[in-house]
């Protein structure tokens, strides 16, 4: 046992809150740094501290050591060893505070990957301390603590429009489609305070250089200015006619100037109120207004595919550029005033090719265009010194680009959902954006100036996951995104074995692997269409092992599972009530199920192969006789549409998962229910059954739950919490190994400890 082991034993219970809370000061004072060291890389006491205090409270305690007021005997491989660790506290605080139980799968989920003994013996000890079930990530799942991801903070409950933030780098203001405006802690993350008022979503803000005064436009046409100092709102303005889409203070902060989906620019005395003048500017919608930075000229961006350019003083338009070729969502200009960064939507077939333009603002000649992206550019902005440009776009990434060069040099990619905007500090070392996931994450960008960046991609798709399966022989497993990828996974080393793009623009909904792990099929949409069946290899270049995977005719569904035999596969497709059962010898439908009310939207068929279990927006589970292609039975109880249906291996149970956020369960033989297991808060979209009456469910809530069917208690027994939706999860053929996908794209390879 160890010495900090030895010492928690020791304290009375009544004493050891106080202990612990004073333990690092007590080392400190006494100039004890290795014995502080190894309190700080002990998993007792990290558990132990933050079970009686906040976890920034702990941050803090490494930073008494990594940054000390005297002289310390600390080498630097055990500063980086603490930087690590911190930086996991740091990184996975919003989920910390949502349940402390997660502490062990955060910790895994960050450091697995990491080489160093005392962060190995970490995460044994982590491990050993848990004896109950529990999901262990076999590879780091999240970002590590040494990439430019500094923090991530939530606390706004639907999409975050827009961030600002203060002059001084302390304060970071945000407005979201809550309708609300919260002030946060850049350093710590802690939401100070929260401004309503407006009725309907948060559109845009700006800040006073002195950050006393906070300016907010709202899609409900109203500006609204607010007291910082004294958290309250000063003045209301209303003159637009139309969701107010900008604003931006004049540099020396005497003015403010607003746009409006009304088509207007509107300048304003920022001290009154008043409304000093109003210009006509587009024949559509103006989406944003900024300023040189000698308050010269204005610069306007519309739907009407323009941008504008305004002398401030006489309102004259000055500069027409027409060479966006679609609506344009926003422009920036450069700190010298010569260039401006516009950006705007186009694309085709719903994809969004995500375009930046660099224009001269004297000539309106086109210098370069920025390629990247893979969908719509929903923000920009240009370093203090002008050099590089930071943008953020709908494919959920952010991208630093050299502006001298147009070459992109680096890709952030955290958020799980759009990244609507982006700022940078005044010193220009941090980046702050705000997404549709909906969070804030902090980045140092000094990683990227100083060269100094981890290379970290995460693992799994660049768009989110729509299937995951693992081969019955257990060595691979299989997804599918909405990236049109196709990918196959090497399970001895989680390494990707092969990356397949279909076609253009298809994307795989489903597939069905048979078990001799040979062969699968795909159920897929396409812009083109095909009926022909078409064969694809896919080796193993570490084993050369062949994998054979035929792409099928659209036709054969957009959900669909191979009968154990392998001799058959059934298949459904969105619209309709029944299902198809196909000879895979033959290639030919010999069969049909069919007697749901509404369209069917999920199938899974028993280990023994004898009945097939069907789910459907009719909100109930059947269960049919797939010898005699009867219904022998109708299992009822959701009160939403079905999204997954699944079978335990001993054939025993029945579990489904619904829209209305319950997992069920039921006998097989009889149908009598066996339990409603509630806890998720949002949609469950998978369902998996396990050996031991154990069943695994993912949900839209961002969690994956283990439940033990038979136990009286219908609660959880174990819960992973990710950073994004769960969508799918497939289970090897060990009863333990767990791959799940998400709306992020991430696959997390998990194993069921317990």
């Amino acid at each position: 046992m160890s010495e900090v082991r030895n010492w928690l034993k020791s304290i009375p219970t009544q004493n050891k809150k106080i202990a612990v809370q004073m333990k690092v000061g007590e080392l400190l004072e006494a100039g004890n740094f290795q014995q502080l060291y190894q309190y700080l890389i002990d998993f007792d006491f990290i558990k132990a501290k933050i079970a009686v205090d906040d976890l920034q409270v702990l941050i803090e305690d490494y930073n008494s050591i990594l940054h000390p007021a005297k002289p310390s005997d600390i080498t630097a491989q055990q500063i980086e060893t603490l930087r690590l660790i911190q930086g996991v506290f740091r990184l996975s605080e919003d989920i910390i505070k949502q349940d402390k139980k997660q502490l062990i799968e955060q910790l895994w989920s960050r450091l697995v990957g990491i080489e160093n003994p005392d962060i190995q013996n970490l995460l044994e000890r982590a491990k050993k301390s848990r004896r109950n079930a529990w999901l262990r990530p076999l590879v780091p799942t999240f970002a590590p603590p040494d990439t430019e991801l500094i923090r991530t903070i939530k606390g706004h409950t639907e999409i975050i429009n827009t961030v600002v933030v203060t002059a001084d780098n302390k304060q970071i203001i945000s407005g979201a489609r809550d309708n609300q405006i919260k002030v946060w802690n850049l350093e710590t993350g802690k939401e100070l305070f929260t401004f309503t008022g407006h009725k309907k979503e948060i559109t845009s803000l700006a800040v006073t250089s002195d950050g006393k005064l906070l300016i907010s436009a709202s899609a409900d046409e109203t500006i609204k200015i607010w007291d910082l100092i004294e958290k309250k709102p000063i003045m209301t303005r209303n003159l637009h006619y139309g969701p107010v889409t900008s604003v931006v203070l004049t540099p020396d902060e005497k003015e403010l100037i607003s746009s409006s989906d009304d088509g207007t620019i509107k300048i304003w005395n920022l001290e009154t109120g008043s409304n000093i003048h109003s210009i006509k500017a587009h024949k559509a919608e103006v989406k944003s207004v900024t300023i040189t930075q000698d308050g010269e000229k204005i610069i306007s961006a519309s739907f009407d595919k323009t941008i504008k350019v305004w002398n401030r003083k006489t309102r004259k338009l000055i500069k027409t550029i027409k060479g966006h070729s679609s609506e344009v969502e926003g422009a920036a200009v450069t700190p010298d005033g010569k260039r401006i960064i516009g950006y705007d939507l186009d694309g085709e077939w719903d994809f969004f090719f995500g375009w930046i333009y660099v224009w001269d603002i004297k000539t309106g000649e086109e210098i370069f265009q920025l390629s990247g992206h893979d969908s719509v550019v929903q923000s920009v902005a240009v370093t203090p010194d002008g050099k590089h440009l930071v943008s953020a776009s709908g494919d959920s990434t952010i991208k630093v680009w050299d502006l001298e060069t147009g070459k992109e040099i680096a890709t952030f990619r955290d958020h799980s959902r759009y990244v609507n905007d982006i700022v940078i500090t005044k010193d220009g070392k941090l980046a702050i954006s705000c997404g549709s996931d909906p969070s804030i994450k902090v980045w140092d960008l000094t990683k990227v100036w100083e060269n100094n960046r981890v290379n970290y991609t995460p693992i799994g798709h660049i768009e989110e996951i729509n299937a995951v399966a693992i081969a019955p022989s257990g060595k691979w497993a299989i997804s599918a995104g909405c990236d049109c990828k196709l990918k196959v996974w090497d399970l001895t080393n989680f390494s990707e074995v092969c990356n397949i793009e279909i076609e253009r623009f298809a994307i795989v909904h489903c597939f069905a692997i048979t078990p001799d792990s040979k062969q699968i099929f795909l159920g897929f949409s396409s812009s083109e269409p095909s009926t022909e069946i078409r064969k694809m290899k896919c080796r193993n270049p570490r084993t050369q092992e062949e994998t054979f995977a035929f792409l099928s005719p659209l036709h054969l569904g957009n959900f669909m599972v191979v009968t154990p035999e392998g001799e058959a596969l059934i298949s459904g497709y969105w619209g309709n009530r029944g299902m198809k059962i196909w000879d895979l010898e033959l290639r030919q439908e010999v069969g049909y199920l069919g007697g749901h009310e509404e369209e069917v939207s999920c199938i899974a068929v028993s280990p023994d192969g004898k009945y097939a279990i069907s789910g459907s927006h009719d909100t109930n589970v059947m269960v049919w006789n797939l010898e005699t292609e009867e219904r022998v039975l109708i299992l009822t109880g959701h009160v939403d549409l079905v999204n997954s249906v699944a079978v335990t291996p001993d054939n025993k149970y029945v579990i489904s998962g619904s829209y209305d956020h319950d997992v069920r369960a039921w006998n097989l033989e009889t149908g009598d229910k066996v339990g409603v297991f509630k806890g998720h808060e949002g949609t469950v979209l998978d369902v998996v059954g396990l050996a031991n009456s154990r069943a695994i469910s993912a949900s839209e809530d961002k969690t994956l739950k283990l439940w033990d069917l038979t136990a009286k208690s219908k609660k959880a027994i174990a819960t992973f919490i990710g950073s994004s939706g769960f969508k799918r999860c497939a289970v090897g053929p060990d009863g333990r190994t767990i791959v799940a996908g998400d709306y992020f794209g991430r696959l997390h390879f998990l194993y069921l400890e317990g």
